[in-house]
């Protein structure tokens, strides 16, 4: 996918201070100075815009043309034909140029953007443009088709406007090339005499296009082009949609029911290790941990939820950490009973925290009293310690390495931890849906009715559990039949 759209890989992010500064970023730096073409400097073109659309793209360059040239030729003062910059014109020259567009279209054409620009402080242009038969309605339909034609700003239709956002620097003699460019000259002097289907302009459109954005060296009115977008906004509703996925209806309940009679065979014939073993309670109440999770995820349809991708995150962690464990097990024999220690000491520090705050709410999901039963049942209190970093003072991402499972955590585990967080790329994606509607810039609506599902994370899940169990069956005695039935054989 890279070579195909030629996009940076992880290896051409430089690192700074903790940061992963993008190629452009690193190379360009302060120099780097980004204008967006629908959020700027579309609307400050969108007059011409109408006029290409009422008359076609042969006769609308025409006319454009002709107007462009005269106003070139008689308000010099007018360097681009942005609308925001004829709107700032003294009123005598404001009024020349909507003279001299009226010689060459009807006003109907331009009557739609009255309803954005209305006459209390647009006069003149309302004096030359406003047309009263014109319904609200046919205003905003006009308006709302030309926007969605010209947002994309690599479309035909886009291209041919950001050509006339030139015409005026080229009709003025302020355009100048260097040598070399002939391509880019001949792309200018032949535009809008090409058809799109000729050959020629799968070359000349990428060089008007890079021509137009490398000549937005002053400022655009950004509050000009703000405003237009919240006016326009405001007129018209919201399209919301969804992105529709596939739910997962296998029915998971004979495996869940195996895996617990596995585990009821593990108990039972290893009894003795469950009453005095560290190892032995930590591998197998992981396992089941994982396989709670599983089942509720299961059982409780949450595949599609936020709360599934919560679920499958925490079955990656139990993965790997059980593998970590294992891996360190020879030159730490009592990491078992550290990481027992470690989490217990987690659950004494809230407890000592809800004492200082006096905490008795009984109606709480989190009840002192059980705590403090747990934590007590380990080992007394007044001895152990509080450990306020990683277990094992590293990562879930070192030791994902250690575990050689840093692919499971680069893929799964930190795509889910955003969901765990509460990110804005999770909250994007199941929380927010996308307004179908170019005039509100295609922005992120609230799902309020909880419309937008997920891609199912059940089939994930089940792949993970069982290298859970795949491991767990290299450790203990595990009946034949389940290893069968369920191929976890490596």
């Amino acid at each position: 996918m890279k070579d195909k759209k030629r996009l940076s890989g992880l290896g051409d992010y430089k690192r700074v201070k903790g940061i992963l500064v993008a190629p452009l970023n690193a190379a360009l730096g302060d120099r780097l100075k980004l204008s967006s073409w629908a959020k700027e400097r579309m609307p400050e073109y969108l007059w011409l815009g109408l006029i290409l659309i009422k008359y076609g793209r042969d006769g609308g360059f025409e006319r454009a043309r002709r107007i462009l040239l005269e106003i070139s030729e008689t308000v010099k003062p007018l360097r681009h034909p942005r609308l925001s910059m004829i709107f700032s014109l003294p009123a005598d020259e404001e009024k020349e140029v909507y003279k001299i567009i009226c010689r060459h279209i009807d006003k109907e054409t331009l009557s739609p953007l009255t309803i954005l620009y209305k006459s209390a402080q647009y006069p003149n242009f309302n004096e030359s443009f406003f047309v009263p038969h014109l319904t609200v309605e046919e205003r905003i339909d006009a308006l709302s088709e030309a926007i969605d034609l010209y947002v994309p700003h690599q479309s035909n239709e886009a291209t041919d406007l950001r050509f006339l956002s030139l015409s005026l620097l080229l009709f003025s003699g302020k355009m100048h090339f260097v040598r070399g460019t002939e391509m880019t000259i001949n792309a200018i002097q032949e535009y809008a005499y090409t058809n799109h289907a000729s050959e020629k302009m799968k070359f000349y459109r990428p060089l008007i296009r890079s021509t137009e954005g490398g000549m937005t060296m002053e400022e655009y009115d950004k509050q000009f082009s703000l405003n237009f977008w919240r006016n326009i906004g405001m007129l018209i509703s919201c399209s919301p949609t969804k992105i529709e996925y596939q739910e997962n209806q296998n029915n998971y309940n004979e495996f869940v029911g195996d895996c617990r009679k596995t585990l009821e065979y593990v108990l039972y014939s290893n009894k003795d290790k469950s009453i005095t073993d560290d190892r032995f309670a930590v591998i197998i109440g992981s396992v089941n941990y994982a396989l709670k999770i599983f089942s509720e995820i299961d059982a409780k349809a949450l595949g599609s939820s936020i709360l599934g991708r919560h679920g499958i995150r925490s079955i990656i962690e139990v993965y790997i950490m059980l593998k970590y464990l294992l891996k360190k097990e020879d030159e730490k024999p009592e990491v078992w009973r550290e990481y027992k220690l470690y989490g217990i000491s987690k659950y004494q520090l809230i407890l000592l925290k809800a004492r200082d705050y006096e905490f008795s709410d009984k109606t709480s999901h989190f009840q002192p009293l059980v705590t403090d039963l747990l934590v007590n049942e380990f080992m007394a209190e007044e001895l152990i310690n509080l450990d306020l970093r990683y277990f094992d003072n590293q990562t879930i991402r070192e030791k994902s390495e250690v575990a050689g499972e840093k692919q499971l955590y680069d893929l799964f585990y930190d795509y889910d931890t955003n969901f765990s967080h509460g990110l804005w790329g999770a909250i994007r994606e199941s929380a927010m849906i996308r307004c179908d509607n170019a005039s509100h810039h295609f922005h992120a609506i609230p799902d309020i009715y909880a419309n937008q599902t997920l891609p199912d994370v059940k089939l994930d899940s089940l792949k993970i559990l069982k290298m859970v169990f795949r491991l767990f069956s290299d450790l203990y005695e595990t009946p034949s039949w389940f290893i069968d039935k369920h191929e976890l054989r490596k």
